[in-house]
């Protein structure tokens, strides 16, 4: 069995003196300590915290602006590749045109051509490879900030629940019923 983080643990890296002091720059370091605390420790800090799930939705709202920003950049710099391989291109087809060109040297050009498009495919590769991870950081992130909005809306439910009565009296009661 792992051994869980006491709250003195969690408070000590956090560098704060209680869970009323944490910051939301703090949160995301709390959060990635939620799943080795002591399960009663979680609850009270998260008790203490309630702007826990506000802070959790800014930072997923600025974790998507920087995603945003990386693909938009990324997609600049991929575009101004391609129009620079295509420039190159069109300008070795417009010297293949060039009717006193030896064999050999249209051979040469026609490489250089294949050459580039093997490095638009390259570059298209390695935009997917790009993308592809992107996406699976992205998901993971948010996979862990759901579950801990899941964790909050448990400990939320388990703070408001309806109190038992007693049922001693009922004669339907659920702990009078026998297996058969």
């Amino acid at each position: 069995m792992s051994k869980t983080i006491t709250e003195q643990k969690v408070l000590k890296k956090l560098g704060i003196p209680d869970f009323r002091h944490m910051t939301k720059d703090k949160v995301v370091s709390f959060a990635s300590m939620l799943p080795k605390m002591d399960p009663e420790v979680a609850k009270k800090a998260l008790e203490q915290f309630p702007e826990f799930a506000a802070s959790a939705k800014e930072i997923v709202s600025y974790f998507k602006e920087t995603i945003d920003k990386g693909f938009a950049a990324n997609n600049d710099s991929v575009q101004s590749f391609y129009r620079t391989c295509d420039n190159i291109i069109a300008t070795l087809e417009k010297q293949l045109e060039d009717g006193e060109l030896t064999f050999e040297e249209k051979s040469i050009l026609i490489d250089k051509m294949i050459s580039l498009a093997a490095m638009k495919s390259a570059k298209d590769t390695e935009n997917k490879r790009f993308i592809i991870d992107t996406i699976k950081t992205a998901a993971g992130f948010l996979s862990f900030v759901v579950l801990i909005g899941a964790c909050l809306l448990g400990l939320q439910t388990d703070a408001v629940a309806a109190p038992t009565s007693d049922t001693s009296d009922d004669p339907y009661s659920p702990d009078d019923v026998v297996a058969v």
